[in-house]
């Protein structure tokens, strides 16, 4: 006789649908989000985040607005990444700024420049309105493989962070914060390319980079780390 076992609920995906909200980057519209817990089904991750979904704590999500389709998953090939002009001054000029992966504990220096990041960059958002609780499970919880990019001068000051999850093949930059100082240096830009070549030392083969909007200046640094790939019809292509 064959055995069957029932399964508990939780070892099947359940997808949830958020409630319409006002869209956080494009005035007039509204978004709306599938979301899904990973707690007990880690295992979907890469097949999730290949179908554009993104990962935040224990949650994955994707934009699925009514009448709007403008958010794309942007990735960067690894394997052919090259670095141009304007990203080899980058380096060039925080040639003393470098990194070292440890695993994702937070810390009261990392809140300290997360606030005053987002004091500089990004003034009303949601995220500046985080207390250190919260910021520290942004951080800590993670149901996969993820790891934080601490960067520092030759000073040891700490200058910036990059939460990146890493699956068997690829890479994810979950979220970035650094010291408004270095703006102006491409600080941002600078670690993007580390994590890039970090990938590239170790045969992964895309970084994923989250949403791009072509309408959002904001976003337009993601197309410049080519080639690159947008999610579009359910499939990649360069772009």
């Amino acid at each position: 006789m064959i055995d069957i076992k029932p399964k508990s609920i939780l070892e099947q995906p359940i997808y949830l649908l958020t409630k319409a909200t006002p869209c956080p980057y494009l005035i007039g519209k509204v978004e709306k989000r599938i979301a899904t817990d990973l707690t007990h089904n880690y295992e979907i991750y890469n097949e999730l985040a290949v179908n554009g979904f993104r990962r935040v704590e224990n949650w994955m999500y994707r934009p699925i607005c009514d009448n709007c389709s403008a958010c794309k998953s942007y990735r960067v090939d690894i394997a052919r990444f090259k670095l141009s002009k304007s990203l080899k001054r980058v380096s060039k000029n925080l040639k003393n700024v470098n990194y070292t992966i440890i695993e994702c504990n937070s810390n009261k220096e990392h809140f300290e420049l997360f606030k005053k990041y987002q004091l500089d960059r990004h003034t009303g958002g949601s995220m500046g309105d985080m207390d250190e609780d919260e910021f520290t499970s942004m951080i800590e919880t993670s149901p996969i493989k993820t790891r934080l990019m601490e960067f520092r001068d030759d000073n040891e000051k700490l200058m910036g962070v990059l939460l990146l999850d890493i699956d068997a093949k690829d890479l994810s930059a979950v979220y970035s914060f650094y010291d408004p100082c270095l703006n102006n240096l491409g600080i941002g830009n600078h670690m993007i390319t580390q994590c890039i070549l970090f990938g590239k030392e170790n045969d992964f083969r895309f970084l994923y980079l989250g949403y791009f909007i072509r309408e959002i200046t904001k976003m337009s640094y993601k197309s410049r780390f080519k080639p690159g790939q947008i999610l579009e019809n359910n499939e990649w292509r360069y772009i």
